[in-house]
């Protein structure tokens, strides 16, 4: 997207964005270009970005998220002094707001990688909003030293237009810690002043008497000549023709909604309906243009949309000549043909992670079709925002809220294309004196090209401090050695010891990169840009080189991994957080090779840009690892029984833990049973598995035996206990403590209800009680894709019957694994509400 290369502050503002971390906001009256410097920064930079507005329509318009719903915030007011904050209903401190924000890993990854927030209409965002905002990308970036978190802000907007809504109670809370509700009088803000550049090349109008009466309105500096010429264009009486074109701007939506009734009433075509087509999320408060829109042949209409083609624009007037079912013809003054208008497409967007490229994307999640019309005889100057009008009738009234007639005129090209209902006095155009004092402070042409200069060494001194620091690679080690030190018993020996080698491979890379940074402050701190000081550059060369070779070398030892395990699940997890820290070296090693040549601030950030990890070929999972198992007494032996266990498991689509898991597999090698009865005394083999599976595991350990003259050593082996008849004398015993206890002894649900005469479902149901105690994992008894099948659907389960779930979810889930899956799922609230009690 191009801009106004005459337009010398737009070029610095855009240059601030690309080349600093400077905060800025930009600003300027209404036609100045704000919206397009929006777009254009959003086509145009390298750095991961969001987009964010205080409402769902300014953020659908914006082409972003809404504020609370992008960061979690409650929509109380936040108080940001801790100190004697009585907890309440009304109001939040920063300990509250971390703990109610439920912020996932994807979301937590999108904040992490954000380099660029945009905030579009800060007019309307509160000062502590802007607070919280800060106190949230501070914590889950882990840089609470920074200004939101090192993320630089773009602030967009005209703070003479619509204010921040507050309400009485609301204010009585804030005003202790806040001068005004304004986003400028944040606390965040106090402290790191943003760039105040105010556009002030005006696009919508070019009269200049109409132009400098606009800046008498805006900066409270009316006198008698400014209000003779705009009270010029009063007229009580004044009733614009069918075909004029002009549209009224009301202070309240039951005026306009009264005057497009009663005009659209006086038309003697039908109307025509068009219902909007919604898909996925999109939220009423959002929609962009009416849900039913109803129209008439020769009704006056208003463009809602930006035409791609430029065939019409936002705020264009018009009058229906034709409606068809996919058309609507709209004829404007000046114009030799109608526009045939089309449907157009809204949508609504999430942020996300790319996890191959670790970009912040959109993400889609729902669309707003609709015919980008409205009925336009009148509208309220809140929803005139952003809109430009040739001609229009202003009803100001008695009504009139402080700025609004600012907002009012300033819609129009001309002054002689408006009409004033009423006279306006200086009452009405009083704008609020905190507003017109901040934007004073603007910073000048030539102040501004001084601090880029600025701006630009500091942010490249931050690039690079930052890119020989790795500490995001420390950050990611950090879970994973936890998850390995927790579930230790799951995994083999080697694992942690494996883990403990990684950690101190990377402190040490750690410890070489501390004692560079000193160096590299010294280079630094030279007058000249980084990207232009040669013995910078030298050293960033040389370093870039070393570090690259050792972060190499670390990838390389991930794929050397050693850990296995029988449980899927787990597997699943140190899988995906080896990958967590697989893709921090990945990304670290990719710039460190933007460097090869030394660095240069746009090609260095173009460069980074271009990431993509590949997937880590690393698998714990033991039916899909084919590595030796080396703390066996037979490794060999080992292996060859794992790939029978595993190609029996594959054959029949069944965990490895119902056929034999590594503690079955670690007796086997150990005590080399050589015939069925010897078989029986192994942990995890009962009647059935010797019977299915017996003589194929023998024929292994025989043959194996054979070779090297080994024999049995189940003698040395503690005799499982056997099961006593059960005695009709004696009392009654505990049923489900003893499916319980010959579960404990390895025995499957099958070889269970078969020893003790019952049903499957009845030995599930007797496990599913002590699922539901927590002394059973479910991942022990059901697969995690059934889990994961079955769980959304328990999750809203009522009741005792279980029909209902058994239909849903078909023939390929039983009875018994819902029951267990909704067993679980108890544990997990007994769990979660006993931590809400302490």
């Amino acid at each position: 997207m191009l801009h106004d290369d005459q337009n010398t502050l737009f070029t610095l503002a855009a240059d601030f964005i690309h080349y600093t971390n400077r905060s800025v906001f930009l600003t300027g009256r209404a036609g100045t270009g704000k919206t397009t410097f929006l777009k254009y920064i959003k086509a145009n930079t390298n750095k991961q970005t969001a987009v964010v507005a205080p409402t769902g329509v300014a953020a659908i318009n914006a082409g972003g998220a809404t504020i609370h719903s992008f960061f979690q915030l409650p929509f109380t007011p936040y108080v940001p002094e801790s100190k004697g904050f009585q907890r309440s209903e009304e109001s939040i401190d920063r300990h509250h707001l971390l703990g109610r924000i439920k912020m996932n890993s994807d979301r937590r990854k999108v904040l992490q990688q954000l380099e660029l927030l945009i905030i579009d209409e800060i007019s309307m965002v509160r000062c502590d909003v802007l607070d919280a905002i800060d106190v949230v990308l501070r914590h889950f970036r882990f840089r609470y030293n920074e200004p939101f978190g090192g993320v630089q802000l773009l602030f967009i907007g005209d703070m003479f237009q619509l204010p921040p809504v507050v309400q009485d109670d609301e204010w009585k809370i804030l005003s202790p810690f806040y001068k005004s509700p304004f986003f400028f009088d944040s606390k965040v803000l106090k402290d790191d002043e943003p760039v105040h550049i105010e556009l002030n090349k005006i696009y919508r109008q070019n009269e200049q008497r109409f132009i400098d009466l606009l800046n008498k309105v805006r900066n409270n500096e009316m006198d008698e000549e400014g209000f003779n010429l705009l009270n010029s264009r009063y007229d009580a009486f004044f009733q614009p023709s069918q075909h004029d074109g002009y549209i009224t701007l009301t202070t309240h939506n039951h005026k306009a909604d009264i005057i497009n009734a009663e005009e659209v009433g006086k038309l003697k075509s039908n109307f025509v309906s068009y219902k909007a087509i919604i898909t996925g999320e999109f939220y009423e408060k959002s929609y962009p243009a009416e849900e039913l829109l109803q129209l008439k042949v020769d009704a006056q209409v208003m463009m809602i949309k930006n035409d791609a083609e430029k065939k019409y624009f936002n705020g264009k007037i018009g009058t229906i000549t034709k409606l068809e079912n996919e058309i609507v013809h709209v004829q404007c003054k000046g114009d030799t043909f109608p526009i045939e208008v089309k449907r157009e497409k809204w949508e609504n967007i999430r942020y996300t992670l790319n996890p191959s490229t670790q970009q912040v994307e959109e993400d889609v999640i729902g669309t707003f079709e609709q015919f980008p019309l409205r009925l336009a005889w009148a509208i309220t100057i809140h929803k005139s925002q952003g809109l430009t009008f040739e001609k229009a009738v202003i009803d100001a009234g008695a009504a009139f809220a402080s700025g609004q007639v600012y907002v009012a005129l300033s819609r129009c090209t001309t002054l002689g294309g408006i009409v004033l209902k009423s006279r306006i006095n200086n009452n009405g155009l009083k704008n609020d004196e905190r507003i017109v004092q901040f934007s004073r402070q603007k910073d000048v042409a030539t102040q501004l090209a001084y601090a880029l200069n600025e701006s630009k060494k500091a942010y490249q001194s931050v690039v690079l401090k930052t890119l020989f620091d790795l500490n995001a690679i420390s950050k990611a080690v950090e879970p994973f050695k936890k998850y390995v030190q927790e579930t230790l018993k799951d995994f083999n020996e080697e694992a942690l010891v494996w883990t403990e080698m990684l950690e101190e491979k990377i402190s040490q890379l750690q410890e070489v990169a501390d004692k560079f940074q000193p160096q590299l402050k010294l280079l630094l701190d030279e007058k000249a840009l980084p990207e232009q000081n040669e013995n910078l550059q030298k050293r960033i060369i040389a370093a870039s080189k070393y570090f690259a070779e050792h972060l190499q070398n670390l990838s390389q030892y991930l794929l050397s991994s050693v850990a296995v395990t029988d449980s899927k699940q787990k597997a699943m997890v140190y899988n995906m957080i080896l990958q967590d820290v697989h893709i921090a070296i990945a990304q670290k090693l990719h710039a460190m090779k933007g460097l090869e040549h030394g660095f240069n601030a746009e090609a260095f950030a173009m460069h980074k840009k271009k990431f993509v990890s590949a997937n880590l070929k690393v698998n714990a999972y033991s039916a899909a690892n084919k590595t030796f198992k080396t703390d066996s007494v037979h490794p060999a032996l080992y292996q060859q029984l794992r790939v029978l266990r595993d190609k029996i498991c594959a054959q029949k689509d069944i965990p490895v833990y119902l056929v034999a898991s590594g503690a079955t597999l670690d007796e086997l090698t150990r005590y080399l049973p050589q015939t069925v009865q010897e078989l029986a005394q192994i942990s995890g083999f009962g009647k059935a598995k010797l019977e299915s599976y017996g003589q194929q595991f023998l024929d292994i350990i025989i043959a194996y035996c054979n070779q090297r003259n080994l024999t049995s050593q189940v003698h040395e082996k503690i005799p499982k206990k056997e099961r006593r008849e059960k005695d009709p004398n004696k009392e009654k015993t505990d049923t489900k403590l003893e499916t319980y206890k010959l579960y404990q002894e390895g025995k499957t649900i099958k070889e269970i209800a078969e020893a003790r005469n019952l049903s499957v479902g009845t030995i599930e149901g007797h496990l599913a009680h002590y699922v539901s105690q927590g002394n059973i994992s479910i991942e022990e008894l059901v697969s995690k894709e059934k889990i994961l099948l079955i769980e959304p659907l328990a999750k809203n389960f009522e009741g005792n019957a279980v029909n209902p779930l058994k239909q849903q979810l078909g023939n390929d889930v039983s009875y018994g694994e819902i029951k267990l899956v909704i067993a679980s799922l108890e544990y997990l609230k007994t769990k979660n509400n006993e931590q809400e009690i302490l």
